[in-house]
C-alpha cells in the first residue's frame, strides 16, 4: 500500500470508504429493456419533479486510486475467510452512520454478533500488520 495507516481505526475507515467507492462505480453490465412499455410515473414519484434524480455521485480519481490500493492489500491476505469478512463488513458499514450491521453479518455467518466482531478485529489486525511490514 502506498499509504501507511496511522491506526487500525483509519484502516477501518478506509475500508468503509472503499466499499462506498465501489458502489459509486458504474455497473459492469448495462441493463437493456426487453419490452417497450410506455414510461409512467410510479405512485411514490408521481408528485416529484421530473428533474429529480436519485443516484450516487460518481467516484473521484483519488477515491478510485485509494480503492485500488486497498483492494490489492485485501486480496493479498492469506485466508479467504479474512478477505470475505473484511469486505462484507466494509459493505455492511457503507453509507451507514452507525457502522456495520453486526447482527446481519452474524446471521450470514451463523455466529454470535460479538464473535463476528471479534473475528473482524483479528482480521483487521492481520491486514494492518501485513500492510505495515510489507
Amino acid at each position: 500500500m502506498d499509504k501507511m495507516f496511522s491506526s487500525m481505526t483509519s484502516l477501518h475507515d478506509s475500508l468503509i470508504e472503499a466499499a462506498e467507492t465501489e458502489r459509486r462505480l458504474p455497473p459492469a453490465l448495462r441493463r437493456q429493456k426487453l419490452a417497450s412499455w410506455p414510461d409512467y410515473q410510479h405512485d411514490w414519484l408521481s408528485y416529484a419533479s421530473e428533474k429529480t434524480a436519485t443516484s450516487l455521485a460518481r467516484a473521484t480519481a483519488k477515491q478510485i486510486s485509494r480503492y485500488e490500493n486497498l483492494l490489492g492489500a485485501v486480496c493479498s491476505m492469506q485466508t479467504s475467510e479474512d478477505r470475505r469478512l473484511i469486505w462484507a463488513t466494509a459493505h455492511s458499514g457503507a453509507f451507514r452512520q452507525r457502522g456495520p450491521s453486526w447482527t446481519k453479518l452474524a446471521k450470514i455467518r451463523q455466529m454470535n454478533r460479538q464473535t463476528v466482531k471479534d473475528h473482524y478485529q483479528q482480521a483487521l489486525c492481520r491486514l494492518y500488520y501485513s500492510a505495515k511490514f510489507n
